[in-house]
Parts: C-alpha cells; structure tokens; sequence
C-alpha cells in the first residue's frame, strides 16, 4: 500500500522541487507531531507548540547537516572516522543548544509540570533523541531514492520491452500478409471460383491483424476465431486435398491473450507440412482451455526430403519472432516444446494467462 502511494505520489507530481518540499513537509509534520502528543496534556497547546518549534529550530540544522555535508563529503568518501567524529559532536551540538534554548524561556505562566522538567534536564538530555533523528532521516532518504530508483528502472525496461514488441509486431504484420496475398495469387492463377471467398475472409483476417493485434491483449475467443478463418483460408487453397482441422476444448469466456501469438507456429506447420507433400499430408491444431492454463499443439505431416525440422525452425523469422514474444508477454509462465518424430513434427505451447 505504501508503495503504491509512493508510486502515485512520484508519477502525479513532476516538479522535483515542490515534491522534496512535500515529502520534507510531510516527514517534519510526522516526527514533530509525536513530540507535541507527548507534551500537550501536561503542558497546555500553547506552551507544547513552543516546545515543538524549539525542536524544530535546533534539530533541523543537525538533520540537513548531516544528509547533505557529512554523508556526501565524508560517508559516501569512506571518511569513516571523520563522518563518525564530527556526527557524535554535530548530535551533542543539537542536545546543548535545544537545551540551551528551552533554558532561556520565559518562566512566567509556564506550567509546573514544564518547570519541573525544565529544572530536571542537562546539556546531554536529548542525545538518544538526536542520534534516533539522523538515523531516522538517513534511512527515510536512502530508501526513497532506492524505491524511486528502481521504480524508474521498472520503468525503462518496461518502455523497452513495449519497443521490442512493437518492432516485432511490425514484422509480423507484413510477414503475414505476404504469405496470405501469395495465397490468394495462386487461387487466380487458377481461375478458382473461390477467389472472391478468399477475398472475404482475407478482409476479416486483416481487420483483426490491423485493429485488434495493435492491443496489448485481446478475448482469447476472437484470437481463436482468427486462427479459425486462417485455416479455413487453407482449406480453400488445398481444394480440400489434406486433413486441415482445428479442436477447441474449454471455457473462453473472461481469457485473453496476446493477440496473433499462434499463427507463426500454424503458418510453419503449413509451411513445413504440406506444401512440399508429395501425397497426403494433414495440420492439427489443438486448444485445450482449463481454468487460466491454455495448452495449444500442432501436429502436422513432415515435408519430404528437407533438413531437420528444429534446423528449419531455428531459422525461421516468424518462429524466431514467436518466441522473442513469448519470452518478452509470458515470462516464466509459458512452456514451449518442438519436437520431431520423423512423419510428423509437433509444437506444444503451455501458457498461463492470468
């Protein structure tokens, strides 16, 4: 909770200087508050705020000497006898003058209960309190400009990640289209009467590809319905001549995904599986949904007479590309296995989408 309103804190004001007056404000406002609970009861409102502002006066010079001259010039040097000298003289400095100070006032209308105390304390009184200051105040700085720090970090990688991805999105798009408008020049050649079916389902395709694959994450339905149309779109271009199929099993409903994270593994599978067959050849794909864990596989027939299948993998932008998302959206919460079993190869993608 703290951290998220650091957080909010850091992002909603830009203005380093106001926000240093701030969070200084906000710290003197705490600490010296502690002091006047303390005092108010035996002492009365008024007598207590002169008591706090004494403390204030002599202990704001200790605090802003110690984190802005003697860390900086002397602790961050590795001075270490010197910073720790003149911090123990710098703190018995603050106990003699906040002492010296509440000497010095007026004793008229004083409370006795302040009189009493004002009789019973010496020039060392408050050194425990001084030292509780400085370490206080060092640990608060260091540890805001840690978790600033790191939060700015958090920040760039996250930023580079978004220009990875992005760059990579722009290689998918175009890789895709050429692969899709190649299929749709083969149907004319032909003179096939399924062009103008092609042309429709490659408008949709491209609604998707052009509108919805810029989200960082869109319904896991409307991503399958996508690798759905595609398919299809290859069942048209084969006339039918291989099995070409697609199984879905689970519940869709609330999931998302990142948008066209399966189509480079289907596109290699047709790739890969049946345009080099020289007889019947088939592309499975399987989806299995349980709860927030999805598993996708495809199995297709192995092309004749070419290298390995993990060799041509290796190789491909569109695979290559799949895995640099995989590994940039799904850190440590994706699984992804290839395997070749000689007739048929087969790609298993587990991913976890919560």
């Amino acid at each position: 909770m703290i951290e998220n309103i650091l957080l909010r804190f850091n992002q909603g004001i830009q203005n380093q200087k106001l926000k240093s007056l701030i969070l200084h404000g906000l710290f003197w406002l705490v600490w010296l508050s502690r002091s006047l609970f303390d005092v108010i009861t035996p002492w009365g409102i008024s007598w207590g705020l002169l008591y706090v502002l004494a403390v204030f006066i002599c202990q704001a010079p200790l605090v802003y000497i110690h984190l802005y001259v003697l860390v900086p010039k002397l602790f961050n040097k590795k001075y270490y006898l010197s910073y720790i000298l003149i911090t123990i003289s710098l703190i018995y400095l603050y106990s003699l003058s906040i002492w010296s100070v509440l000497e010095h006032l007026p004793q008229q209308h004083m409370p006795e209960s302040m009189i009493r105390f004002l009789g019973r304390i010496q020039p060392n009184f408050d050194i425990l309190e001084g030292a509780i200051v400085v370490l206080l105040t060092y640990a608060l700085k260091y540890t805001l400009i840690a978790f600033i720090t790191q939060n700015e970090l958090l920040r760039l990688q996250k930023e580079k990640i978004q220009l990875e991805l992005n760059a990579l999105k722009a290689q998918i798009h175009p890789h895709f289209l050429f692969n899709t408008l190649n299929n749709l020049y083969s149907l004319t050649l032909k003179n096939s009467d399924k062009a103008s079916e092609v042309v429709l389902k490659l408008s949709d395709i491209m609604r998707y590809v052009l509108y919805q694959a810029n989200e960082d994450k869109v319904p896991l339905q409307k991503e399958l319905d996508f690798v759905d149309n595609f398919m299809e779109l290859q069942r048209i271009r084969y006339n039918d001549r291989y099995e070409i199929s697609l199984s879905c099993k689970g519940d869709t409903t609330d999931l998302q995904v990142a948008p066209l994270l399966f189509i480079d593994f289907i596109e290699n599978a047709f790739k890969h599986g049946l345009e080099k067959r020289f007889n019947d050849g088939f592309v499975r794909v399987f989806v299995s949904i349980e709860q927030s864990h999805l598993e996708f596989k495809v199995i297709n027939s192995n092309s004749q007479g070419e290298e390995s299948v993990p060799e041509r993998i290796s190789q491909g932008i569109g695979l290559s590309n799949a895995r640099k998302r995989l590994e940039l959206i799904y850190p440590g919460k994706h699984d992804l296995s290839i395997n070749d079993h000689g007739e048929t190869y087969e790609i298993n993608l587990k991913l976890e989408l919560s």
